[in-house]
């Protein structure tokens, strides 16, 4: 995996965003998107961290109840639960027209 610094520009972020939609349309457990969206998107923790920071930070995905510090920090964010939110689902949809 990488272990450099990863910069999310705006076109990178819609495609991780798409990438992770993709694994979660086909997946039941949101807890088992992040690691293969880490692998398909060649992140480290690191980078996996920065990428789910700026997604929530954006509003394209939801947190619900979980406590988001627990699961941003190494050795946890490949079990962050996953799920894309209705902004993220719209953004997508503007993506693919």
């Amino acid at each position: 995996m990488n272990s450099k610094i990863v910069d999310f520009d705006e076109e990178r972020l819609k495609k991780s965003l798409c990438q992770i939609y993709a694994i979660q349309r086909s997946n039941c457990f949101p807890e088992e998107i992040m690691p293969r969206a880490m692998e398909k998107l060649d992140l480290d923790e690191d980078g996996a961290i920065e990428l789910l920071k700026s997604l929530i930070s954006l509003g394209w995905l939801s947190t619900g109840h979980i406590m988001t510090k627990f699961f941003l920090r190494p050795g946890f964010v490949a079990w962050f639960p996953v799920i894309v939110s209705a902004a993220g689902r719209e953004k997508i949809e503007r993506l693919l027209v």
